[in-house]
């Protein structure tokens, strides 16, 4: 028997052994014979499935096309046949005996310490995960088996019978029965609400007229609301309100366990008995320990300690030891400006205690990137607060390094390029970062103005930004009061090399911006120097006659080839309540940004003399750009399941040019198409208006720049399956185009009479692989109706041709990283 035989043979058994044991029957327990199936919801009004649906931990094990064989089962057990795990136990001493062993022979070296140590912790993590979750096959491939047990649902019962109470039912039953199919036991719930309690009077109990009015002030933030349906989450919630607006107000010591609640619900009335049931809840405030009228607590002295790097003992360094606004602050290894951190540091000497303080001055620490974490502690006697902070910094240099390849999706081939970045923490000891940015790329694409293959195009950027945790404005008061919305200043460099075979051209950029927060979901940015010079030193004569023949079909292409001065002051907004960690929950994002190109040359109109003679050169002027543009971009987000949500998303925008030539910077244009605009659109390439696609000689399309954008998206995400990672789907459609103010060709151009007829619409599917650092994404996108024909074209898609451009209609495929909204 030959090599190839044997192999064949193998993966047919290994196959066969899959099946039987996926299929195979567990004689374990009466209980345990079956495998769990899946559970459904029935008689529920009210309370939602996938509510009910989250309480139950046991999830069934994932099938193979839906049929009754579970092959990732098989694995696992596979796995299982040579997994020892007192061998990886054993590994696990063995690793940490290591790590000892060489930290002693090294232990008056610091950094060697500290390299063992981020060495061994990997090693570590490692060998644990191995006892934790077994071999490669058990913890990657496999799944471990999940068996029915009824004991199990009757606990799930009993827990929405709780959490129905919880929600107002206090009369609530719920039942359950099972059918098995095909080794598999469902499991289905039936569910009686029954008639919901409402609240009725709520009252508050005090003993202190201090405490009484504070609740009394704040009456409208309290969650228990008389009408509304019992919630007994609410409760807990009023709980941490009081805590707060305490806390907030000096009482150290006040706790959400000094609330406690009276509830009666003996209350019936006749006209809506058959409804609802009545109930009135007595809030209690009781007093913290035995003080019949607590003081509030002030700050008596504040201490911020920076640590020596993890790991290390504090004899190996120097302390010193520096006091700024009544603050003590130690120093070892590494020094920061106490002024600086001062703005960051909330919690005061000779104030009242405040938990928002607390926590604001947690949060602007971290924010700065400065330390590796910030520990806090409270000495509290006398009702007098010692606060000691202590900090780990990260370390001062970093450098990161990554490749990749760039993939062009209209035409060519993928390119490789490399990142390399270089970090400094604590440049000038203020909490500044200095980062430099060196990227290269090597590009293969088609040239414009010849069809004799593939060309190379090579880029080459370097980018450097330093960044103060502070705005650097001359008004000091202003400084002080923005401190507390994590404030930032970023100044940046840049140059950018671009060459291609039709032309050569280069970019240098200055930028200075200023950012704050008000609030954890609300972000500002002021750009207010943001210069570029572009200058495009070689230009193939036949590509000039290419930009020369565009321009004369609407596309100001030709401009952005021209040597210019760019400036611009831009205006940003942003408002976001997606959930950074944890399940993701119904929410908005909002972005608003106006920008104004060219505005001090309204007023200093001298000064473009004075550009020319710096930046000029002989006989050949800047262009200079003046304009307006806006945008505002909204998106929805509804969660539909545990691993489902629903989308919908609106993005609009507009330019208006009044500088030289009339058109505005060709970057500042709108698009439409791609990846994170219409999918079933190449790239930039539909529109404007009901115009043809653009192609040059070569039958190369051509971008289709706009100056009015309107877009829509629709679109539904849901899960599919996990390998590595999750495998999710999604279904969408999309809808919108891009015009031109003042085109000469009346299909570009926005007209009121026109504009339904020229709203492109396009539909398709994707696949989404969520490997949690990153998302790889695939978009299938095909058109519905195409404003250029003006007709619906989803009935041309030809089956045999799906991904052939050169039809009416095609699939057109969509590759990105993250999702595309």
């Amino acid at each position: 028997m030959n090599i190839r035989c044997r192999v064949t043979y193998f993966g047919y058994f290994f196959l066969f052994f899959l099946g039987v044991t996926g299929c195979a029957r567990k004689t374990s327990t009466d209980s345990g014979n079956y495998f769990l199936g899946n559970s459904t919801f029935k008689g529920n009004k009210v309370v939602s499935d996938d509510d009910l649906d989250a309480l139950i931990p046991q999830r069934p094990n994932s099938r193979f096309l839906s049929l009754p064989i579970f092959p990732k089962v098989g694995i696992y057990q596979f796995g299982q046949l040579f997994y020892k795990k007192d061998e990886k136990q054993r590994k696990v001493i063995e690793v940490t005996q290591n790590y000892q062993k060489e930290s002693r022979l090294h232990e008056n070296n610091v950094r060697q310490l500290e390299k063992i140590q981020r060495r061994y912790a990997k090693k570590l993590a490692r060998a644990q995960k191995r006892v934790d979750e077994g071999n490669f096959w058990m913890r990657v491939l496999g799944e471990a088996p999940v068996y029915y047990d009824r004991n199990e649902v009757v606990k799930n019962a009993e827990k929405m019978q709780k959490y129905l109470y919880n929600n107002g039912f206090f009369q609530n039953t719920v039942n359950f029965k099972s059918d098995t199919t095909f080794k598999r036991i469902r499991v289905k719930y039936l569910i009686d609400e029954k008639r919901p309690a409402i609240l009725d009077d709520i009252n508050y109990q005090v003993r202190n007229q201090m405490i009484d009015s504070l609740l009394k002030s704040s009456t409208k933030e309290a969650t228990l609301i008389s009408k509304k349906r019992y919630d007994g989450d609410a409760f807990e919630e009023e709980r941490i309100r009081i805590e707060t607006l305490l806390r907030d107000q000096g009482y150290f010591g006040f706790s959400r366990q000094n609330v406690s609640f009276l509830i009666n619900d003996t209350i019936t009335n006749p006209k809506t008995d058959s409804l609802f049931k009545s109930i009135d809840v007595n809030v209690r405030v009781n007093l913290p320990g035995k003080e019949v009228s607590p003081v509030p607590y002030s700050i008596e002295s504040v201490r911020f300690e920076v640590l020596p790097p993890a790991g290390l003992p504090d004899s190996l360094f120097k302390k010193d030891t520096v006091y700024s606004q009544g603050i003590q602050y130690i120093f070892a290894d590494k020094k920061f400006a106490p002024r600086i951190l001062d703005t960051k540091i909330r919690v005061r000497p000779g104030e009242l205690y405040s938990q928002k303080n607390e926590r604001d001055t947690q949060r602007q620490l971290s924010l700065t990137d400065q330390f590796r974490f910030v520990n806090y502690n409270f000495d509290s006697t006398g009702h007098k607060i010692k606060v000691h902070y202590q900090a780990i910094p990260l370390e001062k240099y970093q450098v990161s390094a990554d490749v990749g390849l760039n993939v062009i999706q209209l035409q060519g081939a993928p390119g490789p390029f490399a990142n390399l970045s270089y970090k400094i923490r604590n440049v000038f000891n203020g909490l500044e970062n200095f980062e430099a940015n060196l990227r290269g790329g090597i590009e293969l694409v088609p040239g414009f103005v010849e069809n004799n293959g593939i060309y190379r195009s090579q880029e080459i950027g370097l980018n450097t930004s330093l960044t103060f945790p502070r705005l650097l404005i001359p008004f000091r008061r202003f400084q002080d009061k923005s401190a507390l919305y994590n404030p930032r200043t970023q100044i940046g460099l840049g140059y950018n090399y671009v060459e291609r075979p039709e032309y050569t051209r280069t970019n240098v950029k200055v930028a200075m911006s200023y950012s704050w927060q008000p609030t954890v979901k609300t972000l500002w940015t002021l750009s207010f120097i943001d210069l570029n010079i572009l200058n495009t030193t070689k230009t193939q004569d036949a590509f000039r006659a290419l930009l020369d023949q565009l321009l004369l079909q609407g596309n100001n292409l030709k401009y952005s080839f021209n040597r210019s001065f760019v400036s611009d002051v831009n205006l940003t907004f942003v408002h976001n309540t997606n959930s950074i960690i944890g399940p993701q929950k119904n929410a908005h994002y909002f972005r608003a940004s106006l920008e104004s190109g060219g505005t001090t040359l309204n007023f200093l109109p001298a000064q473009e003399k004075w550009i020319n003679n710096v930046f000029g050169r002989d006989g050949d002027t800047l262009q200079f750009y003046k304009y307006l543009r806006g945008n505002i971009d909204f998106r929805r987000y509804w969660t539909t399941g545990r691993r489902s949500s629903f989308i919908a998303r609106i993005n609009t925008g507009a330019i208006y040019s009044y500088g030289d030539n009339k058109v505005p910077p060709y970057e500042k244009y709108f698009f439409a198409g791609g990846s994170n605009s219409l999918r079933a659109w190449l790239p930039r390439r539909l529109g404007p208006g009901s115009a043809a696609p653009r192609v040059t000689d070569t039958n190369l399309s051509i971008e289709a720049p706009g100056e009015f954008l309107l877009e829509g998206n629709l679109e539904w995400r849901g899960h599919l399956a996990k390998f590595f990672g999750d495998i999710n789907y999604a279904l969408f459609i999309d809808m919108g185009n891009v015009w031109s103010f003042n085109a000469q060709n009346n299909a570009q151009k926005l007209k009121a009479s026109s504009f339904p007829k020229e709203i492109a619409v396009g539909t398709g599917f994707g696949i989404r692989y969520d490997l949690s650092f990153f998302i790889l994404r695939f978009d299938f996108g095909t058109k519905v109706y195409d404003p250029n024909l003006q007709e619906f074209v989803l009935d041309r898609l030809q089956f045999s041709k799906l991904f052939n451009r050169r039809q009416e209609n095609f699939l057109n495929i969509n590759l990105g990283v993250g999702y595309p909204f």
